[in-house]
């Protein structure tokens, strides 16, 4: 009986969880926003599948923990890796412009221009934390 009872609480919780997220992508208005700037949003459904599937296979991943290295080599984690830190990126800069982070910022430091190089080199300097806390094994 307990067992059945942590499982319901862990199923809730996650359910819990996994539907802020949505809501938190959803309000950002992520996916319209990337389909309108690379011009396919006749592919938006495609979109919301791949997001779908992604947090299943993570949730799969999570719960059962297995060893992905040994069973799926380098390659696969390097490609895991690769779309984890675009949609990460994706969601922090999604975040930042609905808060209008990078207009403010360039009014109160009082730039006219470049504030295409300051968005290149946030994500320059994003990139390059990751790996090296990746290379040096640093935690968070």
């Amino acid at each position: 009986m307990t067992q059945v009872l942590l499982a319901i609480i862990g199923l809730s919780s996650g359910f819990a969880v996994a539907g802020g997220v949505f809501a938190l992508v959803l309000s950002l208005k992520l996916l319209p926003h990337l389909a309108g700037i690379t011009h396919t949003a006749k592919h938006i459904f495609l979109y919301e599948d791949t997001i779908l599937l992604g947090a299943a296979i993570g949730n799969i991943i999570s719960i059962f923990e297995p060893s992905v290295a040994s069973a799926a080599g380098q390659p696969i984690l390097l490609l895991f890796g690769l779309f984890a830190g675009m949609y990460t990126g994706c969601l922090a800069i999604a975040l930042a412009e609905v808060l209008n982070v990078i207009p403010i910022m360039m009014r109160r430091a009082k730039m006219q221009k470049g504030s295409g190089i300051v968005l290149t080199m946030i994500a320059l300097g994003k990139c390059v934390g990751t790996l090296a806390q990746f290379y040096f094994h640093w935690l968070p």
